[in-house]
């Protein structure tokens, strides 16, 4: 197109559309004769111009057409009429709400005079504060992002500075003509759409008109910075999307096997995604009775989970306390159940109630071929009844259920 626009081509204008020069041969020309005539077809002075592309579709898609050009103006007519105007913004969509202000206080830890009642939403951003370093730089945002009057004084001069232009008439036009007028309806375009996003912006802005400056900043640095983590619960968005992982951290754990021998577990963060349909897993690479292998990212095993349809804050705090309890609660020492047993002289299989002397590492592959199974164990997980952490109290036996 730009070569187009810088040729010396004369153009035809006719009725809110360009229409190009026809270029003859034999075929063309006899198809011209033949009656009836196309439609798209216009001739000016014997000359023969065929209807191609409107001129408003031109300027509303000439962004993808030529991204260069579109580019370059959009720089020039920004830093002629205002400069490029930088605005902080609150951009909290519903399912970041929803699990700031609903899936968030179900796992965080209250004070004791707020545990009977719901929390409120300035209650929950001041925990954050609480506990969360919120960068100064987000309180000065917050301070220019509630002072509208800026805002309004900048859209007044838009609306007294930017120009309009109107279409060109009928009749034939130069193509560099239609270039300098391209230019400007796509300069009149891009204004008008900056003054649309600041008028957004001030109506979004005044929302807030009676909220703290506190808690602005709070929640412009949750809307950039899109992760938070307060008492081992957190979420953290992925990539440039309004998708999440939402976790809760397990914290150390004991676990008893068949002969009363302890293991210590490590912290590890259980989540769910935000993308529906979703089944508890473990970010960390881990292992686990409840998991198949040792790897970052596992599924872990539940019986009679139906992952949910919707997406709700009911069905993440179910599906995290499903997963959290299965690694903590679900392992049994007398049943050996899950994926592995903790002590190395069974091995559960999968889909039973038995348990099975394990005596190779090989198992019976495609086309018969032997391959090698994984090797699972917890032999470097054992700890003595004494350990300092859980004579002390300070990690529990999760799964000793004896009185």
């Amino acid at each position: 197109m730009r070569h187009l626009l810088d040729s010396d081509l004369e153009l035809l204008i006719q009725s809110g559309f360009v229409c190009l020069p026809l270029l003859f041969d034999p075929a063309i020309e006899g198809e011209i004769r033949t009656s009836p005539r196309p439609k798209t077809l216009m001739t000016v002075d014997g000359r023969y111009f065929i209807k191609t592309l409107r001129l408003h579709s031109l300027v509303e898609s000439y962004e993808k057409i030529d991204a260069q050009l579109y580019e370059q103006v959009l720089s020039m007519c920004l830093q002629k009429y205002c400069g490029m105007v930088e605005l902080s913004d609150i951009s909290m969509s519903e399912k970041l709400r929803m699990i700031l202000f609903q899936v968030m206080p179900y796992f965080i830890r209250r004070s004791r005079g707020l545990e009977r009642r719901k929390l409120s939403e300035d209650e929950i951003l001041d925990l954050v504060e609480e506990k969360v370093n919120i960068p100064r730089r987000y309180y000065d945002k917050a301070t220019k992002f509630l002072d509208t009057r800026s805002l309004r004084l900048i859209l007044g001069e838009l609306e007294e500075r930017v120009p309009s232009t109107d279409p060109p008439g009928d009749g034939l036009m130069a193509a560099r003509r239609l270039r300098e007028w391209l230019v400007k309806a796509l300069e009149v375009k891009i204004m008008n759409g900056e003054k649309e996003r600041l008028r957004q912006v001030l109506y979004h802005r005044e929302q807030f008109g009676g909220t703290q400056r506190k808690y602005v900043a709070i929640l412009l640095y949750i809307a950039e910075k899109g992760s938070v983590e307060i008492d081992g619960f957190g979420f953290s968005r992925i990539g440039m999307s309004d998708e999440y992982l939402i976790y809760k951290r397990t914290g150390e754990y004991a676990l008893k096997d068949f002969y009363g021998r302890l293991y210590l577990f490590p912290d590890c963060r259980v989540a769910v995604s935000a993308v529906i349909p979703s089944r508890p897993f473990v970010i960390e690479t881990y292992k686990h009775p409840f998991l198949e292998g040792f790897d970052a990212g596992q599924q872990i095993c539940l019986r009679d989970f139906t992952p949910p349809k919707v997406f709700t804050a009911a069905s993440v705090i179910k599906a995290l306390e499903e997963g959290i309890n299965a690694l903590l609660y679900g392992y049994s020492s007398r049943r050996r159940n899950g994926y592995h047993s903790l002590d190395r002289a069974t091995q559960h299989i999968r889909g039973t109630d038995l348990d099975e002397e394990i005596t190779s590492e090989f198992e019976e592959g495609p086309l018969g071929r032997r391959r090698r199974v994984p090797s699972v164990h917890f032999d470097d997980c054992r700890v003595p009844r004494d350990h300092p952490k859980i004579a002390s109290g300070e990690v529990e036996i999760t799964n000793d259920y004896t009185p």
